[in-house]
């Protein structure tokens, strides 16, 4: 009976998510700021230091494992940053370009963290790479945010646009299933905008506190991970 557990489609489902190397990440990330969060929340209620330096120890391991799974990924940002400049325009060829190159100067940056931290190469300036890594990713993200509020007013543009056009009497009927669809389509990117700003709001605390620009605690900044997690997982998940 209990081996009939496994075989549930909710269990399946998961199976499938963490067999790819996104949903790893994207598990063993809410699991590192979810012990983050519990390393600061039981520090303060007093509880046995040993307990603490479990989840502290979990904490530390997954971000070292996450780190792993992202050495190399900077080339791939190299890739979508050459593809910016020929597939976007406009303020849109700036924010989506800087992004791409910010994160993979954070990402390279990341990994040179990561060899330090696992002693085969000991870095002397290994506190700054780790500063200028936060900040290059704190400005990878104010470039995503700006390029999700510069789409935000595209998408508004395109739907008042529809909207106005749908309630024209000159308009034929083929032509208003064409606007019924279009404007589905449009609500659904605004969603994956709305979304993707969301994750791009937490995220950013973290660079944030690295570079003291906000002096939130470690509690907050491990729920803000947790949440970001989630809502990044969300849409794979429901594509399996």
């Amino acid at each position: 009976m209990s081996l009939q557990l496994f075989q549930k489609p909710v269990v399946e489902k998961f199976v499938k998510f963490t067999s790819t190397t996104a949903g790893r990440d994207k598990s063993y990330r809410g699991v590192q700021f979810f012990a983050r969060f519990l390393v600061w929340y039981l520090s303060r209620k007093g509880y046995d230091k040993e307990i603490i330096q479990r989840f502290n120890l979990l904490k530390n391991t997954l971000g070292s494992s996450r780190k792993l799974f992202r050495v190399g990924k900077f080339v791939e940002h190299l890739q979508n940053a050459s593809k910016a400049l020929n597939n976007t325009e406009g303020f849109a060829k700036f924010s989506t370009f800087g992004r791409q190159i910010c994160y993979s100067i954070y990402l390279f940056l990341d990994s040179l963290s990561w060899i330090n931290s696992t002693g085969a190469y000991k870095f002397n300036q290994i506190k700054r790479i780790n500063e200028t890594s936060a900040r290059f990713w704190f400005i990878g993200i104010i470039f995503s945010i700006s390029n999700g509020i510069y789409k935000l007013n595209q998408n508004k543009h395109r739907h008042d646009h529809f909207e106005k056009v749908s309630r024209s009497k000159l308009a034929e009927k083929d032509e208003h299933t064409n606007i019924r669809a279009e404007t589905a389509k449009l609500k659904s990117e605004r969603r994956a905008l709305i979304r993707q700003m969301t994750i791009d709001f937490l995220d950013i605390t973290i660079p944030a506190t690295v570079l003291g620009y906000i002096k939130w605690e470690d509690g907050i900044i491990g729920l803000a991970g947790v949440i970001s997690s989630i809502l990044g997982a969300q849409p794979q998940w429901k594509k399996l």
